[in-house]
């Protein structure tokens, strides 16, 4: 009698404990569901140096993430003194981002003294091909040997976007797709500005081009431009060395309004104007990637430019 009584606890007791079984697992299975929506829904603070950065991430990152800059313009971001607050204020995001190539005079002994515990510091520029001034820069009493503006070479621009689409999946997996999308998209805006800019410049191979510096060497060179070794003095086309002003002089004279200059500040031609109507020099402005406009829209600005060159008005 008492064996069968326990033979019948034990079959009452089955259902009991198997319904608890499935609960256990059921709520486990929910907080495991819980915890996917809540990685899938990061949201990583991310600081930039300036507005151009900024610009370049938010196409990846579109309004996904809470992203900030740390300069508006350029003067400030080169004459930047740090402090310890903004170290510990950097210290505190999930990213950090820099252009790289000396872009920010300051950035070795900044990147150093950060707290990188929980902090990943990205250089843009890394894989991308550089070029070396012929002239060094300083600012104050650093010496920049490299040329910080790769960034006006589409080429260089992709490797940039690959590197900063790269550091935010890094933190953010779940959302790869997301951001893959993003950089494809922008890859593909970018071969409809590669495709006019070869036809301007099938236009453009007869001309020469000067300028009055070294910043616009990577953009000369992606666009295989025609560029005179000008040597020329600060602001000014013709160079300082007698020898050298006539040697220029005379090639100017043979050029026959195939002569440029691509400028980048208004007060270049006011300080060339006569030089200019002298010798019959055509003029393009060309914009720096700054952060006031959008990567596209420079490029538009750039290449209705250089199709002003030629194009009858």
């Amino acid at each position: 009698m008492k064996r069968t009584l326990s033979l019948l606890v034990i079959i009452l007791l089955i259902p009991v404990l198997t319904a608890c079984s499935n609960t256990s697992k059921n709520i486990n299975e929910n907080n495991a569901s819980s915890k996917t929506v809540i990685d899938k829904n990061i949201n990583l603070n991310i600081m930039t140096t300036d507005k151009l950065l900024y610009s370049i991430v938010k196409a990846i990152v579109k309004d996904r993430h809470t992203l900030n800059y740390m300069f508006k313009d350029r003067i400030s971001e080169i004459n930047f003194k740090f402090t310890y607050d903004s170290l510990n204020n950097v210290s505190k995001k999930d990213l950090f981002i820099y252009v790289g190539s000396d872009f920010e005079p300051w950035i070795d002994s900044f990147t150093d003294k950060l707290n990188k515990n929980n902090l990943g510091v990205i250089n843009s520029s890394r894989g991308v091909k550089f070029i070396s001034y012929n002239k060094p820069v300083k600012y104050d009493d650093i010496t920049i040997n490299q040329n910080p503006y790769y960034f006006m070479d589409i080429d260089n621009y992709k490797v940039m976007l690959v590197n900063i689409k790269n550091a935010v999946e890094d933190k953010d997996p779940q959302s790869r797709s997301f951001y893959e999308q993003n950089f494809s998209t922008e890859l593909k805006n970018l071969q409809t500005y590669q495709k006019s800019l070869k036809s301007v410049n099938e236009n453009l191979s007869n001309y020469v081009f000067l300028t009055l510096n070294e910043d616009l060497a990577y953009f000369i060179n992606y666009n295989k431009l025609n560029l005179l070794d000008t040597n020329s003095s600060y602001n000014n086309i013709l160079p300082l060395d007698p020898n050298e002003r006539a040697s220029l002089q005379n090639k100017l004279n043979n050029l026959q309004d195939k002569a440029v200059l691509l400028y980048t500040s208004d007060s270049d031609l006011k300080n060339n104007y006569s030089i200019i109507k002298k010798y019959h020099i055509k003029t393009a402005k060309i914009m720096m990637f700054n952060g006031n406009y959008s990567y596209e829209d420079t490029l538009k600005y750039n290449i209705n430019s250089l199709k002003g060159i030629y194009e009858k008005k």
